[in-house]
């Protein structure tokens, strides 16, 4: 440890000085291990290389800190504010959430489960009844019409009766893996529990811990990116639980008004497979209206065809309120991943990690464009000159800029509105502009629409928030 006085420094250190004609007051050279910065780098990528081969190794043990943590992060906004707000210490606040959050937990199990577990038996014991309609309506019908398309009645007898008998067996072999399930789920909640808690305490505090630990000048920037990652995590994971609370007790009062059987069991799956987009949503209307269509009684003593049409209508439009009215207003646009992206991440997400792999593949991902289009910054644009154009300015500050000097490499951030690019003729002015004069123009905006149309003119588009900018002004 150093003195905090190089003053009252020991006699032994006063003459060590001396003799080594240091001026008193100043630390005598230290004779220690520097790394090179090939030496940081290498040290990096063998510390990251490790830390990947252990995550591989020991996959098995992480769900239930991944849980904890996907907790604790959804609850540290309520607790910060409810810290910083009241002036009560996070312990007291962290004790009143995680008793009520698992207290509520406690009694959606003591009173759900038992009905739940009650309709689902019912269903087990209608199974036999179910197929003995389901082949008298296919004895009866050459074939079975599903979605405009034609399927022999004798193919899908077929296919359902090799799937019941392998029923009895598969069920033998889940009697034992049931058991051993069982006894691993009680260690894997206690583990929870317990990770939850301490996370909770923590909070933030260790990601801004880290990041105080960088250079000054570098601070502001790395906390922006983390911030920014945060923001998608956070969207996405709550609104995602809020989604599925939303379309459980939605679904469950449609499949009620319907007097459809199983409602809860029902519902709850409805909710659970908004986890799978696109797919997951259309798979529920689809088994709701089987079970409708194959109960013995229907609503209003209308015919099952009949409710089934009014069920899915029903269950169709509460999914269309959701894509228009509740996704854009609870998660918004701010995920920003293509389709088809959206897609993959969910099959890959559910074969790794299962329902974990459901619910956290995309917003990793999206966190995951994040860090790769802050590094791709880093590489390809960050040498460029940068330029703020101030509030209120025109084409032809813009245009001056440009035709300033040659060979330049340019970054102009540009407000999110900016009329005077909408003109194609300035946009061709600017674009001549920059190839006579060998300007590599870039842009960086707030605007979506502005981004798409300047990258329709071959302009390219850096998509850092403007905030990157001002963070690091003065540099």
């Amino acid at each position: 440890m150093q003195p905090e006085n190089f003053d009252d420094v020991s006699p032994a250190t006063l003459r060590a000085q001396k003799q080594a004609k240091i001026e008193p007051g100043r630390m005598p050279p230290i004779d220690e291990i520097k790394f090179s910065t090939r030496a940081k780098v290498w040290t990096v990528v063998i510390l990251v290389g490790l830390s990947v081969a252990l995550i591989l190794r020991i996959g098995e043990v992480l769900p239930p800190f991944i849980w904890a943590l996907v907790t604790a992060f959804v609850f540290n906004d309520l607790l910060s504010g409810l810290t910083q707000r009241t002036g009560r210490p996070r312990w007291l606040w962290v004790t009143a959430v995680f008793v009520g959050f698992f207290s509520l937990i406690l009694l959606l199990v003591l009173t759900v489960v038992p009905s739940t577990s009650r309709q689902a038996q019912q269903l087990i014991r209608d199974v036999p009844s179910m197929q003995r309609d389901l082949n008298t309506y296919l004895a009866n019908n050459e074939s079975v019409d599903i979605g405009g398309i034609k399927i022999s009645s004798e193919t899908v007898q077929g296919t359902l009766t090799s799937l019941l008998d392998k029923l009895p067996e598969e069920l033998n072999l889940i009697g034992p893996e049931l058991l051993k399930g069982t006894f691993r789920f009680a260690i894997d909640f206690v583990v929870y529990l317990i990770a939850t808690l301490y996370l909770m305490l923590i909070g933030s505090r260790s990601v801004f811990s880290f990041i105080n630990t960088l250079p000054l000048r570098y601070r502001g920037e790395i906390r922006n990116l983390v911030l920014r990652i945060d923001t998608v995590l956070g969207a996405y994971i709550k609104g995602q639980f809020l989604l599925i609370g939303i379309m459980s007790v939605a679904s469950f009062v449609i499949l009620t008004i319907m007097e459809v059987r199983y409602a809860l069991v029902l519902a709850i799956m409805v909710g659970v497979l908004e986890l799978v987009p696109f797919v997951g949503p259309y798979l529920a209307i689809s088994i709701c209206s089987a079970v409708a269509f194959f109960q013995d009684k229907h609503a209003f003593g209308l015919p099952p065809l009949i409710v089934v049409v009014i069920l899915a209508a029903a269950l169709f439009i509460l999914r269309q309120l959701e894509d228009y009215i509740v996704i854009p207003n609870v998660i918004g646009r701010i995920v920003e991943l293509p389709p088809l992206m959206v897609i993959f991440t969910v099959i890959a997400g559910a074969a790794l990690l299962g329902p974990m792999g459901l619910l956290l593949g995309v917003p990793v991902v999206a966190a995951l464009k994040i860090i790769v289009g802050y590094l791709y910054y880093k590489l390809v644009d960050a040498d460029r000159e940068k330029v703020i154009l101030p509030r209120g300015a025109d084409f032809p500050d813009l245009l001056a800029i440009v035709e300033k000097e040659s060979n330049r490499r340019l970054l102009i951030g540009i407000e999110s509105e900016a009329p005077y690019l909408e003109n194609p003729e300035n946009l061709l002015r600017l674009q001549q502009a920059s190839t006579t004069k060998r300007v590599d123009l870039a842009f960086n905006c707030g605007n979506e629409h502005l981004c798409r149309r300047l990258r329709d003119y071959g302009f390219s588009v850096v998509e850092l928030p403007q905030e990157h900018f001002a963070t690091n002004v003065g540099r």
